[in-house]
């Protein structure tokens, strides 16, 4: 049965259980019938015999009444009559004991006939004698009134009786009791027969299947496939080929990915690098032009728009190597006290130009006393300048961009940035913090390589807190954090001590 198919084994033991099952239902079916019929025709002679006993107790009165007729009166007709009532006595009983299935019962009924036939037989002597004349008219008279063997015959056929009812109330219960052992058999085999074939499913089914189960859950991704199975099932040997073969094709597919990502990595860094370094050249080349060429109010403008794109390219450029770095894991964040409040202000001075290009208002809500923080003022700056941007980026001219910071429950300080742009639609709530996506209509309103927001998710993540978004697709964003206030610039304080 080792090389049986799942099928094949259910079936066998379905199709055993089912033929026991069977044959006791059939033998059980077999003798409670035998023993109905037994009950049945045993009810009907008993109950006929019980129809029977009184003319048949009338009978035996009746020979007893023309004895004692023929006693008072010593008319022969008389005892013709006793005679011919005494012989349908005798046959009556006879006819009776037939019906009779009991061994006690029959005893006791024939013990009766011989008495009978005894009395019959000394009546019979006590007509002889009057007959003869040796027997006179008041002891005829006596032994007339003297019905004390009737009686006594009277009293056991009346016993019989009662007898028989409790005989058949015996019967009955007897084969009630058969009919519920019978029951209760079936019912056990059943059950039994229920727990044997879910013990058998379990066993040809669910165990292969949980030690399936628990070799799979022990391989991990990017590991050899080593699991093996010796014997089982052909559909679970078949299974385990193909979770094998799926799992080389995982494998192979995610050292493709990982190639892919560590030389997407190598390129980002060298390029942004690079890109790095040629805006620090314009930079400069731009800081000496302001300072070798006289400031008119002509290139003035010019000046300021070379400013805001060197800014922000530059974000660009910072955000792709820093990227690169949490990617490879060389991204380290320092954790140090920060004024909440001076790092927003700070982030305002440097790029409200952006802003101001596009018309749009910039508030900030932070108090005018120190806000401390513990985080990483280089990392959490990156993180406000590129959340500030996007909210420019991404929001209509004539709109608002709101910079705040507050003391929340906690004993935190949570820092945001709102907007009235064109918000996120749902479908992309997840997508926009994964890297290197972008909305179509993020893309229809501004430039960018969309990982602005994952790189502040990540650096967020090293802080030990995660970036909040809510928004409304068409009336707005409002991105948020939360860092530790002087609790956490305390613990911070005692891991460096």
């Amino acid at each position: 049965m080792k090389r049986w198919s799942l099928r094949a084994r259910l079936t066998a033991v379905l199709a055993t259980t089912l033929s026991m099952f069977a044959v006791i239902s059939t033998v059980a079916y077999l003798t409670h019938s035998r023993a109905e019929d037994r009950l049945g025709s045993g009810f009907a002679d008993q109950l006929m015999v019980l129809t029977e006993l009184p003319a048949h107790r009338n009978e035996i009165r009746r020979v007893d009444a023309f004895a004692d007729n023929y006693l008072t009166t010593r008319d022969p007709a008389w005892l013709d009559r006793r005679a011919a009532a005494a012989r349908e006595f005798l046959s009556t009983h006879f006819r009776i004991a037939s019906l009779i299935r009991d061994p006690e019962e029959l005893g006791e009924w024939q013990d009766i006939a011989l008495d009978f036939a005894a009395h019959d037989a000394d009546q019979n002597r006590i007509f002889q004698r009057v007959q003869s004349g040796g027997l006179s008219r008041a002891e005829a008279i006596r032994r007339a009134i003297d019905n004390e063997v009737i009686d006594r015959l009277v009293e056991r056929m009346s016993h019989f009786g009662r007898l028989s009812f409790a005989r058949l109330d015996a019967q009955r219960r007897a084969a009630r009791e058969a009919a519920l052992l019978t029951f209760a058999a079936v019912l056990g085999f059943g059950l039994f027969g229920s727990v044997a074939v879910a013990a058998a499913v379990s066993r040809i089914i669910v165990a292969p299947v949980r030690v399936l189960r628990a070799q799979a859950s022990s391989w991990k991704l990017g590991e050899p496939w080593t699991l093996t199975m010796k014997d089982g099932p052909p559909e679970i040997l078949e299974l385990l080929g193909a979770m094998s073969s799926m799992a080389a094709q995982l494998n192979a597919q995610f050292e493709r990915e990982r190639q892919a990502g560590r030389l997407k990595s190598q390129l980002v860094s060298g390029v942004s690098h690079e890109f790095n370094n040629a805006l620090a050249v314009i930079h400069t080349a731009h800081a000496l032009l302001q300072e070798n060429e006289p400031a008119t109010a002509a290139a003035a403008p010019w000046h300021d728009m070379l400013a805001a794109n060197i800014r922000a390219l530059s974000t660009m450029a910072t955000n792709l190597l820093n990227l690169g770095r949490l990617e490879a894991g060389k991204f380290s964040v320092d954790i140090q006290r920060v004024d909440a409040a001076a790092l927003l202000r700070g982030a305002v001075a440097r790029l409200e130009i952006l802003a101001t290009r596009k018309k749009l208002a910039v508030r900030l809500e932070a108090p005018e006393t120190e806000l401390p923080c513990a985080g990483d003022p280089d990392a959490l700056s990156l993180v406000v300048a590129n959340l500030f941007s996007n909210a420019v980026k991404y929001t209509h001219e004539g709109g608002t961009v709101t910079l705040g910071a507050r003391k929340v429950p906690g004993g935190r300080v949570e820092l945001f940035v709102a907007d009235t742009g064109i918000g996120v639609a749902p479908e992309d709530r997840e997508k926009i913090f994964g890297g290197y996506y972008r909305t179509e209509e993020g893309k229809r309103e501004a430039k960018g390589f969309g990982v602005g927001l994952a790189l502040s998710r990540m650096i967020l993540e090293a802080h030990g807190t995660d970036l909040e978004l809510e928004t409304e697709q068409g009336k707005g964003s409002r991105f948020s954090f939360s860092l530790p206030g002087r609790e956490g610039l305390a613990a911070a304080a005692d891991l460096r001590a």
